[in-house]
């Protein structure tokens, strides 16, 4: 068994940190819009699955195909996910399909703009780090309860 690259352990990490504020996370809270009209709690967590699922088909569809997305337009509408159990299980399912698609594709593929694997999962980690402010600063200005901050340092420390 290959070891993971120091890029798959700052990808748990990550991962870890994302467990922090998902288990934080209250049915009222997934309302809690981003200053300046900008998306809610449920919307930035959709669009973070969203978006490493994008990237990650153009990589390596084999490992993100047959995950569901979190949200869903139809009729020129969109429904956002808000059942937090199931938000939960796709944040985790697409986290480990990344891994996989850039641990299966380590040189990249023809369809991805990544240069590689690694260049894939760096990108997925700042984008879900930039979110993560974002769902912070919505919370906050929401009057909600942020999480503890030391628990969201914790898995960037070990």
């Amino acid at each position: 068994m290959q070891h993971p690259t120091s890029v798959q352990r700052a990808w748990s990490r990550n991962l870890a940190v994302n467990r922090v504020l998902l288990e934080h996370l209250t049915p009222e809270m997934l309302a809690a819009t981003t200053p300046g009209g900008g998306f809610t709690v449920a919307e930035h967590l959709a669009h973070m699955v969203g978006v490493v699922r994008h990237w990650g088909l153009r990589l390596g569809p084999e490992h993100l195909a047959s995950i569901p997305d979190l949200a869903e337009e139809k009729d020129g509408y969109w429904t956002i996910e808000t059942d937090l159990d199931r938000i939960r299980s796709i944040h985790e399912r697409t986290a480990a399909a990344a891994v996989a698609a850039a641990v299966g594709h380590p040189d990249g593929s023809a369809d991805s703009p990544h240069a590689d694997g690694d260049a894939y999962l760096i990108h997925m980690l700042v984008h879900d780090a930039h979110h993560r402010g974002q769902i912070l600063l919505a919370l906050k200005t929401g009057g909600h309860a942020l999480p503890d901050e030391e628990l969201m340092w914790v898995p960037w420390r070990s």
